[in-house]
């Protein structure tokens, strides 16, 4: 056995727990609390360990990755058993921090997690917690870098989330404003369609007065049949803006959601005849379910 592999064999005898080639994956919660913009630091209660002495006492919670477990289960195991049965939610990922402890060589990767309730109960690992804002940590000589570089990660992605939830919201805002304005265009459109029509009405209530009196025998006269063919024109025009005719027949019930009855109101409640329509003296209109001229109608 050469000097260097027995020095090797004599390293690994007397520490038989260590690896060198053996990296070990640590999770860290960068815990957050958007109501006042801090951060959780936890306080080793044993501040001459190993860890403390070469990473600071003030540290953020988290452990080394166990056998079989996923990321999201270890970071929940050590949030639970170090401070509790906290409320909170996982945001993203973050940067990793280069640890190195007695047992081998770690990575800290650091995770963003909004604070949202409940309160902070230690576990016998630490003596202490305090919430402190990023300036705070950043002028601070009590945090180690990692400490600092994990949370200047957190920043770094609240920033992003900012601009991003500002853009979201801009994208919605711009996407309601188009709307509003197709909407506001649509409205326009009705309402100036609706004021042509109630102009067109009257003319076409002439129309159909001097029609509907032309005797038999003279409907094929070729001037009848042009004053015919105008007044279907301007039917038609009605019928392609959207009005249409609200049909009343001699008999039907009156209904004041579409008819208006212009007989003596007096007179018709002194009559023991049912509250029917007798006469149709103007037709009536409506848009889609708009009524926009009521059919006026004598009531017996």
């Amino acid at each position: 056995m050469t000097e260097e592999n027995k020095k090797i064999s004599d390293d690994h005898e007397e520490k038989p727990q260590y690896c060198p080639y053996l990296l070990q994956v640590s999770q860290k919660a960068v815990i957050y609390n958007p109501k006042d913009g801090t951060f959780l630091l936890v306080k080793d209660v044993d501040e001459k360990n190993f860890f403390s002495v070469h990473f600071g006492p003030w540290e953020l919670v988290g452990g080394r990755l166990q056998k079989g477990e996923s990321i999201r289960e270890c970071l929940q195991r050590e949030i639970r058993e170090e401070i509790g049965d906290i409320e909170y939610e996982i945001i993203s990922a973050l940067g990793a921090a280069d640890i190195e402890y007695r047992t081998g060589k770690a990575i800290a990767i650091g995770h963003l997690i909004f604070y949202k309730g409940g309160e902070i109960k230690l576990s016998q690992e630490h003596s202490e917690f305090k919430w402190a804002s990023w300036k705070e940590i950043e002028e601070s000589q009590e945090y180690k870098p990692w400490v600092k570089n994990l949370i200047k990660g957190a920043v770094q992605c609240l920033k992003e989330k900012e601009y991003l939830d500002g853009w979201k919201r801009c994208q919605a805002d711009f996407e309601n404003y188009k709307k509003r304005q197709m909407e506001s265009q649509r409205e326009f459109s009705k309402y100036s369609c609706q004021n042509m029509i109630l102009e067109i009405l009257p003319v076409l209530d002439n129309f159909h007065a001097s029609t509907e009196h032309i005797p038999e025998d003279q409907r094929e006269n070729p001037w009848v049949v042009g004053i015919m063919h105008i007044q279907k024109q301007l039917e038609k025009v009605l019928e392609d803006s959207g009005a249409q005719e609200i049909y009343v027949r001699e008999g039907d019930e009156f209904d004041p959601s579409i008819h208006e009855a212009i007989a003596d109101a007096k007179l018709r409640m002194k009559s023991k005849k049912k509250n029917t329509i007798s006469k149709v003296v103007q037709r009536g209109y409506k848009m889609g379910e708009k009524v926009i001229r009521a059919a006026k109608v004598i009531v017996e």
